[in-house]
């Protein structure tokens, strides 16, 4: 059996999801692998089957049970006959779905974690004040302020950067999905590509990323582009390449 040679990527969602089997998270990487090549994974319950040593009825309810927790989509290609002549499995990655769940960007988890350090340098900062005043008698610290704010306003700057860099994927995806809607096609940005378009969106002046948006949504629009989502890799790189020239200048 021929096995893919790309590496699976399988986000904190899924890996810490109490209501998934070991093996659903295993077949989410494997489908994660096998999406690199078209952004899609193409592969049946036969080819899954044997991987795991499981039934074909096995398979597809760990599919069904992935599909029902929204990660992913599954589309069935027929014939005219009605017959299925392809299953295409996508990692969702789009929407409310991207700006929740984007790969590498696991907020949600992010932010928990980050109260409970701040939480955590606040008592042992305070409980040193305390043992510091009763035996002194000092006037109290002020360094659980200056850390406790240092941190609040940190936390709230990322938050509006991530927030800001979301509206604009959702604003690029917007357009892909409306060539693939007006012009009958079914294109997905792969789990590789949306870390690099995100990674690219995040280093442009938002006066360049609406430039930028307005010419590809034009472009796009007008049929001009064969492949939306490689032109647009294509426009942000130039566009970085542009940035960084007057930047040296």
């Amino acid at each position: 059996m021929n096995q893919p040679s790309y590496y699976s990527i399988t986000p904190a969602y899924v890996r810490y999801d109490k209501d998934l089997k070991p093996n659903e998270k295993l077949l989410y990487g494997e489908i994660t692998a096998l999406s690199n090549k078209f952004g899609y994974c193409t592969a049946s319950n036969n080819y899954f089957a044997p991987l795991y040593d499981v039934s074909k009825e096995t398979v597809s309810r760990w599919i069904s049970h992935l599909k029902k927790k929204g990660y992913i989509q599954v589309k069935v290609i027929r014939a005219a006959d009605k017959t299925v002549q392809q299953r295409r499995i996508y990692v969702s990655a789009e929407g409310e779905v991207l700006t929740k769940r984007s790969i590498g960007y696991c907020r949600k988890d992010q932010d928990s974690i980050d109260e409970n350090v701040k939480e955590n340098i606040t008592r042992d900062i305070t409980t040193s004040n305390n043992i510091s005043s009763s035996s002194s008698h000092s006037t109290p610290s002020r360094q659980n302020e200056t850390v406790d704010n240092s941190v609040n306003n940190s936390k709230d700057q990322s938050d509006e950067e991530e927030a800001k860099t979301n509206s604009k994927m959702n604003k690029l995806l917007f357009t892909i999905r409306n060539f693939n809607k007006t012009f009958n096609h079914d294109l997905r940005p792969t789990l590789r590509q949306l870390k690099q378009i995100r990674l690219k969106v995040s280093m442009l002046s938002d006066d360049d990323f609406e430039d930028l948006s307005k010419v590809y949504d034009q472009r796009v629009s007008a049929y001009l582009v064969n492949n939306p989502i490689g032109y647009l890799i294509t426009m942000l790189n130039d566009e970085i390449k542009i940035e960084r020239h007057y930047k040296n200048d």
